[in-house]
């Protein structure tokens, strides 16, 4: 009985351990007590704000108008190419946004790809400021909304199709009449994601000149060597994401709703045909054109042009990044399983707190969550009075697991959501071991959503960088650090054979958990 009684705190403390590097970055500042007021009113920091303010809003509205557009087209009609395209609004994903801005700066550039393809190096396009940045930051973080929207446009029932073929009302007005209003939550959920990525990126930012409030806590750690400063920014960047997450609450309270419209029969989908045929190809093509094919145009173009020069170092940063990224996704889709696992059979209120409280890593920049586990490393070190965690992988992992924990609990909570209450009974009756019990049933009944997990995890740690770059052992580079290096040096051509690769892997990663496989029903 009391070993039964110990398992309840086995989640809880999971729990807390991953939140460990956010509650310790609080602990440290409370404790601490010297918050510097005039940094709060001064310039610097108003600029942060203001940058941050403004591009978070500009990407806002960016993804809502490409993962809305992409995301009803594909979900409601039938046109040329449409399955096609229905792949190609996803792999967008594969990207970092760092990646995108890169290619694209080596696109319209002074003598870049554009004016040697037209040969004339008049053609060329500053996208270094704000609206660029807005822009890179738009396509690589649209298809967070067109995956959600694109579920909800496609779950609504064949009454209301049938009510609008009725009124005989034309696909365009349907959109902004009936569909959009409907689908308004999971618009916003995927918009609400785009944005918190958009928040923890770096390296885009940093490349485009537009200080955020992660820049701002690399600035003041590395650039000014002030602790105190970064974590006075990082901070304020937490009061600035629990902010919009807040925000977030009162407007999904404001729009859930269950409605018989999602119900039933799905809505059979309208076969376009003259123009309407058309306008949708036209769309789809202009959209896939800009978020996938010009950057990876751009990729092979640098491949081909620096073909007889290429790094092969390059493969080992690859062996080091998927090394890493598969075994640090293995290791968090494991403790996803035990929580969810444990909470299933020894729930408690302390763990479901404390599993809301791990869940919070995925709002939380990886430049905040570095810089909390620098403070954990540095604490431990100085006690044992030599080097145990610094540098480690450890750290790395740690930083991984805290940050992306919750990119892999929604594909496992699903999963055991599927199983059926009856199937627990039936375990306990048999009355095998429970890790037998673990072994034999509930893992290869969650399968499907394991791999999914996992797929998750290895195209977000692909892409991380900020996390990386301020914890990785020494002299470990992976690709998304090589492709980083590159661009700070001026070096975007050499870019073309590691970006390639990095977006290749993380682009199979993406085309699997979009198969028949990964979404296969239990």
């Amino acid at each position: 009985m009391e070993v039964n009684k110990s398992k309840y705190f086995i989640a809880p403390l999971i729990g807390l351990c991953i939140s460990l590097p956010i509650l310790t970055l609080l602990f440290y500042f409370i404790i601490k007590g010297n918050f510097d007021f005039g940094f709060l009113f001064s310039e610097m920091l108003a600029g942060y704000i203001t940058n941050t303010t403004i591009l978070v809003a500009g990407t806002f509205f960016v993804v809502v108008i490409l993962g809305t557009v992409s995301s009803y087209l594909s979900a409601r009609f039938e046109y040329t190419g449409d399955k096609i395209f229905s792949i190609l609004f996803v792999l967008p994903l594969a990207y970092p946004a760092y990646l995108l801005g890169y290619t694209y700066v080596g696109f319209f550039e002074y003598r870049g790809v554009l004016s040697e393809i037209l040969g004339n190096v008049e053609a060329r396009y500053d996208i270094l400021n704000m609206s660029g940045a807005i822009f890179i930051f738009g396509i690589a973080m649209f298809p967070y909304v067109y995956i959600l929207a694109k579920v909800s446009f496609g779950s609504i029932s064949s009454t209301v199709g049938e009510l609008i073929s009725l009124h005989k009302i034309n696909p365009i007005k349907a959109f902004f009449t009936v569909y959009l209003p409907l689908a308004y939550p999971a618009i916003f959920a995927g918009s609400i994601l785009a944005v918190m990525e958009t928040l923890s990126d770096y390296g885009t930012v940093l490349y485009f000149g537009i200080e955020t409030f992660s820049v701002g806590i690399f600035k003041s750690w590395f650039g000014y060597g002030d602790l105190m400063q970064s974590i006075n920014v990082a901070i304020i960047l937490l009061v600035f994401v629990f902010a919009i997450l807040w925000t977030e609450s009162l407007i999904r309270k404001k729009y859930k709703f269950v409605s018989s419209t999602f119900s039933g029969k799905k809505s059979s989908k309208i076969k376009l045909t003259g123009k309407y045929n058309l306008i949708a190809f036209f769309i789809s093509f202009f959209i896939t054109t800009i978020t996938l094919l010009i950057p990876t145009f751009v990729l092979i173009y640098w491949f081909i042009s620096d073909f007889d020069s290429l790094d092969f170092d390059t493969l080992d940063y690859f062996y080091h990044t998927i090394s890493l990224n598969i075994f640090s996704s293995i290791i968090i889709i494991l403790l996803s399983f035990f929580v969810v696992y444990m909470l299933r059979f020894y729930p408690s209120k302390i763990g479901y707190f404390t599993h809301k409280l791990s869940m919070l890593g995925y709002s939380i920049p990886g430049a905040v969550v570095g810089v909390g586990l620098l403070l954990i490393s540095s604490f431990v070190d100085t006690a044992l009075g030599h080097v145990l965690m610094g540098g480690t992988f450890f750290l790395l992992i740690f930083a991984y697991t805290t940050r992306y924990f919750t990119s892999s609990i929604g594909s496992i909570e699903n999963g055991f959501s599927k199983i059926d209450t009856s199937i627990d009974d039936a375990t306990k009756i048999f009355g095998k071991s429970e890790s037998n019990n673990i072994f034999k049933v509930y893992l290869p009944l969650m399968k499907p959503y394991i791999i999914s997990g996992f797929l998750i995890l290895y195209i977000d740690i692909a892409k991380e960088l900020p996390a990386t770059l301020i914890l990785r052992p020494f002299n470990f580079d992976t690709l998304a650090i090589r492709i980083y290096e590159l661009a700070s040096n001026e070096l975007l051509y050499k870019i073309g054979f590691p970006g390639l690769i990095l977006v290749g892997t993380t682009a199979i990663a993406v085309i699997l958990l979009n198969s028949k496989f990964t979404r296969k029903k239990i």
